[in-house]
């Protein structure tokens, strides 16, 4: 009988601890649900791929990247409907890539219909809505090139007040730092945003992945950053790669991916 009774507190101990033991997980693993659905991410990085339009060197693997992402199509090139469409249907957010003028270079290198600082203003508007209708998912512009355009004035003006009568933003890729882009858009009150890193300067996947390193740490300064890769010859497989490796890194120091669209609502919000 005593024997019986021992082997039985003995049970009885062991089931006891059980049960404390699986509440003890039970409630860390409810915090720690918790705990993520409710952390802030220590900054945000919103990617931005150029150069979309001739299913360049990189574009399949672009498409294939499991993060929220902007892909800039260029208009008016052989592939623009295609890789828009390609982009949207794999959730990727879509804006229009305008071959604009730069101070050196040659009109020819921007392809047909680019804005140059000879057109006339309605031969502006015309071209940027054209574009526009061939890009139909498109939420808003960047620049390619355009060191010159960016500078002036009226080029500008008619590119954003089509911004602004359709409701898009513009992010100036900030190839020229005397750009007025900002001063304009602040007059017009279009949404507006700058790049902070260029990811493929350097076309070698280290130094793409060192910027990348470069863009959180500005992210973790001041909220967010904006980095410009590309797909084709400037950047393409390299670059997703180098991309596809930084993700989990700098998502496990706090880092958000986000699109624009996204950023300009955090934005918006912030500033209510």
């Amino acid at each position: 009988m005593c024997m019986f009774l021992i082997i039985t507190k003995k049970r009885l101990y062991k089931v006891v601890i059980f049960v404390i033991c699986l509440l003890i997980i039970g409630i860390f693993a409810k915090y720690n649900k918790d705990s993520k659905i409710n952390s802030t991410p220590a900054g945000y990085v919103a990617l931005v791929i150029d150069d979309l339009g001739y299913h360049g060197n990189g574009t399949d693997e672009l498409f294939k990247l499991n993060i929220p992402i902007t892909a800039a199509v260029m208009p008016f090139s052989p592939l623009t409907k295609r890789d828009a469409e390609a982009a949207h249907k794999a959730g990727i957010e879509v804006i229009m890539h305008v071959p604009m003028e730069p101070v050196v270079g040659k009109k020819e290198w921007l392809g047909p219909r680019g804005i140059t600082c000879d057109l006339s203003d309605e031969e502006i508007k015309l071209r940027i809505k054209e574009g526009l209708e061939e890009i139909n998912y498109a939420v808003g512009m960047n620049n390619h090139m355009g060191s010159k355009a960016t500078q002036d004035k009226r080029v500008m003006e008619d590119i954003l007040a089509i911004a602004k009568e359709k409701d898009l933003f513009f992010l100036d890729s900030k190839t020229n730092p005397n750009s007025i882009v900002e001063d304009v858009a602040e007059k017009l009150d279009v949404s507006y945003f700058e790049r902070d890193i260029f990811l493929d300067n350097i076309k070698d996947q280290k130094s793409i992945e060192k910027q990348l390193e470069k863009l959180k740490v500005v992210a973790l300064e001041k909220g967010y950053a904006i980095g410009i890769g590309h797909v084709g010859a400037e950047g393409g497989t390299i670059t997703i790669n180098g991309i596809k490796n930084m993700v989990p890194v700098l998502e496990r120091e706090g880092i958000e991916f986000i699109n624009i669209s996204k950023l300009k609502k955090l934005i918006e919000n912030d500033n209510r």
